[in-house]
């Protein structure tokens, strides 16, 4: 039988398996029909004429769509189950994945569709935070939401190795096939009896943390505006890579090879700076900085426009520029633990405005130059890692 000491959990050390798990699953399916136009960015200039600039809108208008019922739900599932949140966000992932092949006939009705899915990705965020802060003891909190943020590298590298293993040989609509199938798959998987897995005793987020005030929402907002400024360079990353890769000579199949490598990377490093935030009992927010730097300077050399620079430069990127999310997430779900999805909805109104903004406006640059659309996504991260920096200052004073 499932307790809040269970065999579920890792053996008493605070983390229930199968919400972590559920977790990770429900954020990559809920991100994935924002990740698929980009990978399959050139069958579907061939088979719908889209260009860039037109991949860049419709993920522009995916996250965009986030951002803006964001607050909402994040609000809406501090009153809901956190399970049926994650339920519905993963069956609304597999509508959208099952839907697209069928209706998306051209820009106009792939964007729409794809749009319908952002709804999905807001509810399943502060769904997702709001499961693993009742589910999992302060302690193990890094780790666990290191996981949680492992699963967009993820929906990443899953959408990189849908090209050469599936849209090359079968055709793109049987990628976005496959992910319905595995978002069913998740739905299936999350916890019915939600109450069963979740915490008791001192250990619980609240409970173990400091202080419980929260964060003043003039701090929240710059937050949100440092981690936008971060996803906006990564996100047109994830989506330019592989044409920009094809651009300067590398093979399309070895493109989606080199996006799921530094897709996969992002996974390992967000994971261990989850592991290690947790050794050392600190609130991320300066390793946060530190990444968005670092990921900032890995952009710079793949502007460099050469087969060393970009692998160089991407590989670089994707391990920091994408390493932060698990930590950032964990700070603000420290600093407010009386209410975790709800701050986590204002922050990730910003992480959703720049991951719309970031493909929308590099696809519109790229079409001219890909060297000047790179230089603006790794300014982006740098201003990102000094507003994270104000933050610490700010919070000290």
């Amino acid at each position: 039988m499932d307790t809040a000491h269970s065999s579920d959990s890792d053996d008493g050390v605070g983390l229930h398996w199968r919400v972590v798990v559920a977790s990770v699953l429900t954020i990559t399916v809920a991100v994935l029909p924002g990740f698929l136009p980009g990978a399959l960015a050139v069958q579907l200039a061939d088979t719908l004429g889209i260009a860039e600039a037109g991949i860049g809108l419709i993920v522009g208008a995916f996250f965009g769509m986030s951002a803006l019922v964001s607050p909402q739900l994040g609000r809406l599932v501090e009153r809901l189950d956190w399970a049926w949140a994650m339920r519905i966000a993963a069956l609304g992932a597999a509508l959208t994945l099952l839907l697209t092949p069928l209706v998306a006939q051209s820009v106009l009705t792939l964007g729409v569709v794809t749009v319908i899915g952002g709804v999905g990705l807001a509810l399943a965020h502060p769904a997702v935070n709001l499961a693993l802060a009742r589910c999992t003891i302060v302690r193990h909190q890094g780790l666990a939401y290191g996981f949680k943020h492992a699963a967009i590298p993820a929906a990443s590298a899953l959408a990189g190795l849908g090209l050469p293993l599936v849209a090359i040989p079968l055709g793109w609509q049987w990628t976005y096939v496959l992910g319905a199938v595995l978002a069913v798959g998740t739905a299936l998987l999350i916890p019915f009896a939600s109450w069963r897995f979740e915490t008791a005793g001192d250990e619980t987020a609240v409970a173990g943390t400091p202080s419980v005030r929260s964060s003043p929402m003039s701090l929240l907002v710059i937050m949100a505006v440092g981690a936008g400024l971060g996803i906006f360079g990564m996100d047109a990353l994830a989506t330019f890579l592989g044409p920009y890769a094809v651009e300067v000579g590398i093979g399309e199949a070895a493109a989606g090879v080199l996006l799921a490598v530094g897709s996969g990377l992002g996974i390992l490093m967000r994971v261990f700076a989850g592991w290690l935030i947790d050794r050392r009992a600190a609130g991320g927010l300066a390793t946060v900085a530190v990444f968005l730097g670092i990921g900032a300077f890995g952009i710079a050399v793949l502007a460099g426009g050469t087969n060393p620079t970009v692998v160089v430069g991407s590989l670089l990127a994707f391990t920091f520029g994408w390493g932060w999310s698990g930590l950032f997430t964990f700070a603000v779900v420290r600093r407010n633990p009386r209410a975790p999805a709800a701050a986590t909805g204002v922050v990730m109104t910003g992480v959703y405005v720049g991951a719309a903004a970031g493909p929308a406006l590099v696809g519109l640059i790229a079409g001219t130059s890909f060297t000047a659309a790179w230089v603006i996504a790794a300014a982006t991260l740098a201003v990102g890692a000094l507003l994270m920096t104000f933050v610490l200052v700010g919070e000290r004073t």
